[in-house]
């Protein structure tokens, strides 16, 4: 079937080019015709084009390194091509493009080809993936796409509205304890501008947008206000990201990393992580400008 395909894919080509090769040429002409060539009907030419560009738009990828058993830097290959190099521990990566399909994505010591894990899936085109490695506390079931390391989570790269910016809380931490995430306006810290309760270990939850402007982002007990505090570390330091100018127009997002509060080495940190978007191009795929 598949060479069938193949066969028939290939003479629909060669019938569809020389309809632009050849000039029309009648039973009543002795000689070819002086009348310009045949264009081809513009169905043709989108027919054509969707053969040999199946792909118009990349699918596009980006990593976040929460691995826990080794924090260290990492290099990421994808279908044999190194395309990171040296992504933090607790850090997220660049999104880069890659061609959709059959996609496996390989992380390995930075400078080596040491493989620390890896994970293969199918990626869309025109779509958006964060394929994030941690330690081994497991996700929910039934989680898209996997519920263990390393996950792979379906981003949306839409533009948020006019003046407004929005992002994911990801959970990426080692402890199930039970936690809300809220933000707050830096002016008023003790208000909740919004609270996602009952947070569930290993997944990337979407907060509301919010208007542009200074902000406090923090995990915190249950119907608390207080930030957590983390004596792992000497002196303790406060698990919040405070005083965040978040300009509009941008997809924000706050990363929780680390063993549980408290437990040392490598405990409970947050990092962030900013895209800044553009409009769809001509072909409609989406464009990152940072």
């Amino acid at each position: 079937m598949f060479l069938t395909r193949r066969l028939f894919l290939g003479a629909l080509t060669l019938s569809l080019i020389s309809l632009t090769s050849y000039p029309y040429k009648g039973l009543a002409y002795s000689q070819l015709s002086t009348e310009p060539s045949q264009k081809l009907p513009t169905g043709s030419l989108s027919l054509l084009d969707s053969l040999l560009n199946p792909y118009k738009c990349p699918a596009k990828l980006r990593v976040i390194n929460a691995a826990v058993p080794t924090a260290s830097p990492v290099d990421v290959i994808v279908n044999g091509d190194r395309v990171l190099e040296n992504v933090d521990f607790r850090q997220a990566s660049r999104y880069v493009n890659v061609t959709p399909g059959n996609i496996n994505v390989r992380f390995v010591q930075s400078g080596t080809s040491t493989t620390i894990a890896s994970r293969t899936f199918t990626g869309a085109p025109n779509s958006a993936y964060t394929v994030a490695i941690t330690g081994t506390l497991q996700g929910p079931s039934g989680q898209p796409l996997f519920n263990q390391s390393p996950f792979v989570i379906p981003e949306d790269l839409t533009q948020p509205n006019p003046g407004k910016f929005k992002g994911r809380w990801y959970r990426f931490s080692e402890t199930s304890a039970v936690i809300d995430f809220r933000i707050s306006k830096s002016s008023s810290p003790n208000v909740d501008e919004t609270r996602i309760t009952d947070l569930t270990p290993k997944t990337a939850i979407p907060y509301p947008e919010l208007t542009a402007g200074t902000y406090n982002f923090n995990p915190v007990l249950p119907d608390q206000f207080d930030p957590l505090i983390n004596n792992a570390f000497n002196p303790p330091i406060t698990v919040e990201v405070a005083n965040q100018q978040v300009p509009p127009g941008v997809i924000f997002d706050v990363i929780a990393t680390g063993n549980g509060l408290g437990q040392a080495p490598n405990s409970l940190l947050l990092t962030t992580a900013s895209t800044q978007t553009a409009p769809p191009n001509a072909n409609g795929c989406y464009q990152i400008v940072q």
